[in-house]
Order: C-alpha cells, then sequence, then structure tokens
C-alpha cells in the first residue's frame, strides 16, 4: 500500500509540475507582445462571421503568433470567442493577445465615417462611395437600374431613397453594403412619420409624401420654412395649378449647375414643374427628416406663392398681386 501511495503522489507531483509548466508557458504568451516595441502598427480586418480559430490563423499568417491554438483557447478562456466585433483593427507595438481580445470585444475598431448630405441627388451618392478608399467598390461600372437590383430593389428609382447620415464603417465594408443601410433606414423614417401623418392630408401614398419632401429639401434649408413651402405645394395641387418650382426643372436638365432661363422653363421633362401640373415622377434628392415631417405636417393658411430674398429665406404671398411685388422687391429691382 506504501508503495501505491507512493506511486500516487509522484503521479499528482508529476501533473502538478505539468500543469504549473503549462501555466507558466501559456501566461507567458497571454503576456507576450505581438509587435515588438519598435515596430510599425499592423492592421488585421475581422470579417463578419469569423471565428476565434480564424483569427488566430490569421495572425500566425503575418508571424505575429507562433502558436494559434494557444490564441483560441485563450479567447474561450476569457468568454470572448463568441462576442468578437467584425472591424479593422489596429495592432500596436507593446500589445498583447489578452489586449487584442479586450479590443476587439469592446468594439475598439477603426472608423471611417461615410456621409450622406441632405439635397444630394443619388448621382453624388454614387460619386462620393466610389472615391472612398475605405469601401470595397462592387458597383463600379453597372446601371442605375442594376444597381437597384444588386441590393434587393429592382424595378425602384433610386432617387429619394437613401437617407441623408452619417454612416460608420469599418473592415471589409461594400458600396452596395453602405446604399442597403441608407435605404432601409430612409424606408423606416418614412414609415414612421407616414403613420404619424396629419390624417387630413390628400396624399394617396408615402412615395408621394417623399417627392414632396425632396423638393422641399431643395427649396429651403430653413427648418421654419418647411412647413410653409409643403403647404404651398399641397394647396397647388389641390387647386390644379402648376408648381412652377425651379429645383424640379434643373432636376430636368441633368442638375444644371447655371441659372435657369426663361428659355429652359419652357423646356418640356417630366420634371419640368411650369409646363406640367402635378407632382413629377420621382424625389429630385435625397430629403432630411425635417423635410420629411414637414411634407406630412404642412402649415395652415392660404400661402400659394414665395419668392427668395437671397438671404436664404424667402417672401410668402397669397395672391399672385402680391407675389408680382415681391418678385419687383427681390428680384427685378436688384
Amino acid at each position: 500500500m506504501k508503495t501505491l501511495g507512493r506511486l500516487y503522489l509522484t503521479i499528482g507531483i508529476v501533473c502538478l509540475g505539468f500543469f504549473l509548466w503549462f501555466g507558466a508557458i501559456f501566461y507567458n504568451f497571454t503576456q507576450t507582445p505581438l509587435l515588438a516595441e519598435h515596430s510599425k502598427p499592423v492592421n488585421i480586418v475581422f470579417a463578419p462571421r469569423s471565428s476565434a480559430t480564424t483569427l488566430a490563423y490569421q495572425l500566425q499568417r503575418l508571424n505575429l503568433i507562433s502558436h494559434p491554438k494557444r490564441f483560441a483557447m485563450l479567447a474561450r478562456l476569457k468568454g470572448d470567442a463568441d462576442y468578437l466585433q467584425a472591424g479593422e483593427y489596429e495592432i500596436l507595438p507593446g500589445d498583447t493577445p489578452i489586449m487584442l481580445l479586450n479590443k476587439m470585444r469592446n468594439g475598439g475598431f477603426i472608423k471611417h465615417e461615410f456621409l450622406i448630405v441632405e439635397g444630394w441627388t443619388f448621382a453624388q451618392i454614387l460619386a462620393a462611395l466610389f472615391s472612398n478608399n475605405y469601401i470595397t467598390h462592387t458597383l463600379n461600372g453597372l446601371t442605375t437600374e442594376q444597381i437597384m437590383s444588386k441590393i434587393g430593389h429592382e424595378g425602384e428609382m433610386p432617387e429619394g431613397r437613401f437617407a441623408p447620415d452619417t454612416y460608420v464603417i469599418s473592415g471589409q465594408v461594400t458600396d452596395a453594403d453602405i446604399l442597403l443601410t441608407a435605404y432601409d433606414l430612409m424606408a423606416k423614417r418614412l414609415g414612421s412619420a407616414w403613420q404619424a401623418r396629419d390624417l387630413a392630408l390628400n396624399l394617396h401614398c408615402p412615395y408621394e409624401a417623399l417627392i414632396i419632401a425632396s423638393i422641399i429639401e431643395k427649396e429651403t434649408a430653413v427648418a421654419s420654412e418647411k412647413p410653409i413651402i409643403a403647404g404651398v405645394i399641397l394647396r397647388r395641387l389641390e387647386r390644379n395649378m402648376f408648381l412652377q418650382l425651379d429645383p424640379t426643372v434643373i432636376y430636368g436638365l441633368a442638375n444644371a449647375t447655371r441659372k435657369l432661363t426663361s428659355s429652359d422653363l419652357l423646356k418640356d421633362t417630366p420634371y419640368n414643374t411650369y409646363t406640367r401640373k402635378g407632382l413629377p415622377e420621382s424625389p429630385i434628392a435625397m430629403p432630411s427628416l425635417s423635410s420629411i415631417n414637414a411634407a406630412l405636417h404642412p402649415a395652415p393658411g392660404n400661402v400659394l406663392y414665395y419668392v427668395a430674398k437671397g438671404d436664404g429665406t424667402h417672401e410668402f404671398s397669397n395672391t399672385l398681386e402680391e407675389q408680382n411685388q415681391a418678385i419687383k422687391k427681390y428680384i427685378l429691382l436688384k
């Protein structure tokens, strides 16, 4: 029995020694910097739905670690394996495996911003996407119809469909990803605003509101004027009047940047509201939420006309006679 006891003791001591030895090696691995002190930082991209094991072998290929299984084990022991966030990460000199895992669990990825500006057209969004070096380009050379099909909205006109906002991007984000995110955000904003609309409005669907909101967006940047302009547009529609809106004409002329001429106002396009009654066939820009809300909550009153004062604001009139006086004051006599 004593011999057996000594055997068990010896086995126990050997096992304890092994665990202490392995523990020391593993602890040293967790505390060893991935990069030497004077090395250049290294960027890695952790793709969506990747695993801790995938990350471990990615680090090995970059010569940052020699034992990927230890790294994967560390991620599991820390409880981080299922919570690593996708994105682009910068590994700095001195960063240890534990520090990298903490960074990746807490979302410490490199953040780039992509901005869709209120009032931009779809063409301007595409130009910004294609010139952004942090975005993977998959839509170059495609037609508008092909782009809408690729993001799952075949047959829809793109204008007005993408929400102006700042989009944070990191890692392998494509131009199609951003467009789909912006499309979904606009659909959500428009849907919520439509549900809360003034029920007395004579509008048939949210898309009509989107068209009106896009016109408001191009007409004024003054928040207090937006509901007034919405009221003008809706009253003119109800009275079967020409809307006579310069921004729609400009859009129909392929967004002409020059000052409109009298002959421009006579060039008939689907967007010329001087030659065609009713709303144009689509929005003319990406409207802000404030413009959408204004379109669905127009100001009451009898205003039917307005003219730009030249300082970013407008003079509003109830009658044509008042409008002619305002035109003389702010345009003809300048």
